[in-house]
């Protein structure tokens, strides 16, 4: 389960629009609900907000997260390494 200070810090490195990139995760782990359909955004958001309880799910926010670190830390050096660059 996703604690609310968890909730709070992917909120912050998300911004939004998370959910189709869990969705995208999902299907390529064929994970499907039930009823052999995939999952739907409003019910990843409820197990994002604690409401719903599923560790597949889960997993696959934490997938998204450690992507969009790794994105965002790449991006970082990558711009530090123009700026210090000497020309």
């Amino acid at each position: 389960m996703i604690t609310e200070l968890e909730q709070k810090k992917l909120k912050a490195l998300f911004r939004s629009h998370y959910t189709k990139e869990v969705l995208k995760i999902l299907s390529e782990r064929k994970i499907c609900n039930r009823n052999g359909k995939p999952h739907n955004a409003k019910y990843i958001r409820m197990v994002f907000q604690g409401v719903r309880q599923n560790p597949n799910i889960e997993a696959a926010i934490w997938q998204v997260a450690t992507n969009k670190k790794q994105k965002l830390e790449l991006q970082k050096s990558l711009k530090q390494n123009i700026f210090n660059s000497k020309s």
